[in-house]
C-alpha cells in the first residue's frame, strides 16, 4: 500500500492542458467505454474560471483519472464526472481521491459533497463515509442513486 501511495498525484487543473487531459480519460471513460453521448458527457463546466473544480489522478506517472467538483451553494458542492481509467480500477485509487477533494472542500469551508452515483458503484461511496438519501432515478439512461457526505 504505501508504494502505491507514494505512486499517486491528484493536480488541481489549472491549465488548459490539464484540463485537456481529464476530459480525455472522462471521454474515455464515460463515452467509449460507458456508451454516453459526448453532448451529455460535457456541458459549460468543462472549462477554466467555470464555478467548478477539475482534478488529474495519475498514477507511476500516467493519467488515470479524473473528477469535478461543482460548487452549487455556499456550503455544498457536487461530485461529478469521477471516473479511473479501467487498466487502473482496483488499485484503492479511488478512496485516495476522494480523501484528496473531501480535504480541498474542507479547505473552502465546504460541509456537504453531493454526488449522484451509479447504481452499481454505490457501496464504493459508502465505504468512504457517504450515506444513500434517494431511491433509484435514471440520468443518463443509467441508474443511479444521490448520496451525501457531510464534511
Amino acid at each position: 500500500m504505501c508504494d502505491t501511495m507514494n505512486r499517486i498525484k491528484i493536480i488541481k487543473a489549472e491549465t488548459d492542458g490539464t484540463l485537456a487531459r481529464c476530459l480525455r480519460i472522462r471521454r474515455e471513460v464515460f463515452t467509449v467505454e460507458k456508451g454516453v453521448s459526448e453532448e451529455i458527457e460535457t456541458d459549460g463546466n468543462d472549462r477554466l474560471g467555470a464555478d467548478c473544480a477539475h482534478f488529474l489522478l495519475t498514477y507511476g506517472g500516467k493519467d488515470a483519472g479524473a473528477v469535478r467538483l461543482v460548487r452549487i451553494s455556499e456550503s455544498t458542492v457536487k461530485v461529478q464526472r469521477f471516473c479511473i481509467l479501467k487498466e487502473f480500477r482496483r488499485l484503492s485509487l479511488g478512496r485516495s481521491v476522494m480523501e484528496h477533494v473531501e480535504n480541498y472542500c474542507r479547505g473552502l469551508g465546504i460541509r456537504v459533497m453531493e454526488i449522484d452515483s451509479k447504481y452499481e458503484v454505490f457501496p464504493f461511496y459508502e465505504r468512504c463515509g457517504c450515506r444513500r438519501v434517494s431511491d433509484v432515478f435514471i440520468e443518463a439512461g443509467v441508474k443511479h442513486v444521490k448520496m451525501i457526505k457531510e464534511l
